[in-house]
């Protein structure tokens, strides 16, 4: 039996392939982030991170904390939010027709997590409420045009 897909799962496929990507060992990542002041996350904390180590039901034993997921980002030199949520496809390049709606849902929740739209079925009033003053007007903006253009996860007008 396994369990659902978390963010940490998410997080640990994108750290992986960042790290990949970028050319760096477990190792190297882990002093990187030591020497920005994350020496918890050692070889081996990330090689449990990137694993999962998961229980007999499936279940993850290690989740990501938010204080490591952002020594991740900076480590790795990326935003957060491409970290807990996977990039989106180029506009050129063709999706499987099961994949549309996967695409649709990352959309939605890349704007979700930069704040820039509430989720859908969110009250958006609640949503803008923390807002500070000087990003509001901005959001709000945006929040119009995606109503306008019926745009994934907006309202709909």
């Amino acid at each position: 039996m396994t369990s659902a897909r978390t963010f940490s799962d998410v997080v640990a496929e994108r750290v992986r392939e960042v790290r990949r990507k970028q050319g760096m060992t477990a190792a190297q990542l882990a002093e990187v982030c030591a020497n920005l002041g994350y020496p918890e996350l050692t070889t081996q904390a990330l090689s449990n991170i990137e694993s999962g180590r998961r229980d007999k039901d499936g279940r993850r034993r290690r989740y990501v904390t938010v204080d490591e997921l952002i020594g991740l980002a900076r480590a790795l030199e990326v935003a957060p939010v491409y970290l807990l949520i996977p990039p989106l496809p180029s506009p050129d390049q063709p999706l499987p027709d099961d994949a549309a709606e996967a695409n649709a849902l990352t959309h939605v929740w890349q704007a979700f997590i930069k704040g820039e739209r509430p989720l859908p079925g969110m009250d958006p009033q609640r949503f803008l409420s923390e807002v500070p003053r000087e990003e509001f007007t901005r959001l709000l903006h945006r929040l119009v045009e995606a109503n306008d253009t019926g745009e994934a996860g907006g309202p709909r007008g």
